[in-house]
């Protein structure tokens, strides 16, 4: 249980740094910059409000699969919940890391 713990902080912290520098390089850049086409088009029709609120859900579903991939009767499938554990945590990493490069590219520094 405690590896499950951490395993959804990480993936919750890498979630919120992809949130974190789009809001940073939206503001840069512009939302132009965004690869992710429902991100924009949220963006463009909401703001950041519900990019934000997006994020939460899509955090909270991914939470809860995962929870019912461990609780499955009579054989639980711990290796199909870290898959989608892992997943949450490359996607947010690989977000973060994109938005952070664009930010950086655009000669735009966090103070």
């Amino acid at each position: 249980m405690p590896l499950l713990v951490a395993a959804v902080l990480t993936m919750s912290a890498a979630q919120l740094l992809d949130l974190a520098t789009f809001v940073a390089m939206v503001r840069a850049v512009g939302p132009e910059a965004e690869a992710n086409p429902l991100v924009v088009f949220l963006f463009g029709a909401h703001g950041f409000p519900l990019v934000a609120i997006a994020k939460i859900l899509l955090l909270a579903a991914t939470t809860a699969i995962v929870a019912l991939l461990l609780g499955v009767r009579p054989r639980p499938r711990p290796r199909m919940a870290a898959a989608v554990i892992t997943a949450g945590i490359v996607v947010g990493l690989v977000g973060g890391l994109s938005n952070s490069v664009v930010f950086a590219a655009a000669g735009a520094f966090l103070v």
